[in-house]
């Protein structure tokens, strides 16, 4: 005895529900549910993804482990640079603290004093980023054990047969025990070649 096949379906209209003999698969009817003429066809499966959930997953999780893995390198270059900068500060202190420096002159006013409690270093010649500036640039260490005021550094400066082309000053309101000023006086001269300390006044 055969049994009858039926099949199911939906409307292509109202997705109403719909049990058809497997014979009549292909043939236009109305819909009990909603009246309009469907096709009696099998429900399409739903798509999948070609790509496995797993898969999709796992790529995610690697993409994340490599970010966080690039942000680590980076704050690792940005500390190791920071620490480079440090290190080449501090080199530069030294050297300039082993450099030598230069006796001043005794001078007969009430500033010989403070001449021979502040101690000058070697003068070099600095252009400005940029621009076409000249500085004298260097050092004034109070080796007494009090605050200098008003501490004014006067500058020689010379062109490359050594002939006197100007002064420069630069000008420090206080100047505390050991502590280094790094003066920076301006050249106008553009002949000159070399600087060297002449006097240090204090203010009264």
């Amino acid at each position: 005895m055969n049994r009858t096949k039926y099949l199911k379906g939906e409307c292509q209209h109202c997705a109403g529900h719909l049990e058809f003999l497997a014979d009549h698969i292909g043939m236009t009817v109305p819909c009990p549910h909603c009246g309009q003429e469907t096709e009696l066809l099998l429900p399409q499966p739903p798509e999948q993804s070609s790509i496995p959930r797993r898969a999709i997953i796992w790529t995610v999780v690697a993409v994340v482990v490599l970010g966080l893995g690039l942000m680590a390198a980076l704050i690792a270059l940005q500390r190791a640079q920071k620490w480079a900068e440090d290190q080449k500060r501090q080199n530069t202190v030294v050297m300039a603290s082993k450099a030598p420096s230069n006796s001043l002159p005794q001078s007969p006013d009430t500033n010989s004093t403070a001449n021979a409690e502040l101690q000058a270093s070697e003068v070099s010649l600095e252009k400005a980023p940029g621009t076409s500036l000249v500085y004298a640039v260097g050092t004034i260490k109070n080796n007494s054990a009090r605050q200098r005021f008003g501490v004014k550094v006067e500058l020689d400066l010379s062109d490359a047969t050594g002939q006197k082309t100007g002064t420069a000053t630069d000008y420090h309101q206080v100047l505390d025990p050991g502590a280094e000023w790094q003066f920076k006086a301006l050249v106008v001269d553009s002949k000159t070649k070399s600087a060297k300390v002449a006097s240090i006044h204090e203010d009264q």
